[in-house]
């Protein structure tokens, strides 16, 4: 089965539209206060370019801000700090995949996907991918992948996606030549 990419932290539909037709499966669209940050007609545009294919990834959003999410048609919904009992429903509901970040599967609670990341994610820092215990699936993975390591990341926890944002970035912005060899990598993986 193939792996899944994810192309987080795109800021504008330039991007989104290249990493989608380089083959990423999802990109994600950060509305949390983060570099990565982007506001809201922007992520508006690059969703309604791309229904059902962008993943909105929120923290500490305001509940005016959340509300508006169920407004457009994302294709999936990332959050952190939120109550998944609030929020995992409503997006299921509408058919969004429902990603929630942590260690074990029980931190998945009722989320189609745990991403397994670093404690501070969007920093470039791998996990110790020979030491981390895989969870049970499904699971993707992030933090610190590069396509010159994504293979070796893939063959020691064999996730069912990646999700990558500092990777594919020169001098801060993403680089469309990074982003498309990155999914070569993945995509070329076991094939």
């Amino acid at each position: 089965m193939a792996v899944v990419v994810k192309i987080c932290g795109v800021r504008d539909l330039p991007t989104a539209t290249l990493a989608l037709a380089a083959g990423a499966d999802w990109v994600g669209v950060v509305l949390a206060p983060t570099r990565r940050r982007v506001d809201w007609n922007t992520a508006a545009d690059i969703v309604r370019a791309h229904p059902g294919r962008i993943v909105a990834v929120v923290k500490d959003v305001p509940d005016d801000l959340f509300d508006r999410l169920w407004t457009l048609p994302w294709g999936g919904l990332q959050v952190y700090d939120r109550d998944p009992d609030a929020w995992i429903p409503r997006a299921r509901a509408r058919g969004w995949l429902t990603i929630r970040p942590g260690r074990r599967a029980a931190d998945r609670g009722g989320a189609d996907v745990l991403l397994l990341e670093p404690p501070e994610p969007g920093q470039g820092r791998p996990l110790d991918w020979e030491a981390v215990p895989a969870p049970d699936r499904p699971f993707w993975l992030a933090g610190g992948l590069r396509p010159d390591n994504v293979r070796r990341a893939l063959a020691a926890l064999n996730p069912d996606g990646v999700d990558v944002s500092s990777g594919v970035e020169r001098d801060g912005h993403k680089d469309p030549a990074l982003i498309r060899l990155f999914i070569e990598e993945v995509k070329a993986w076991r094939a």
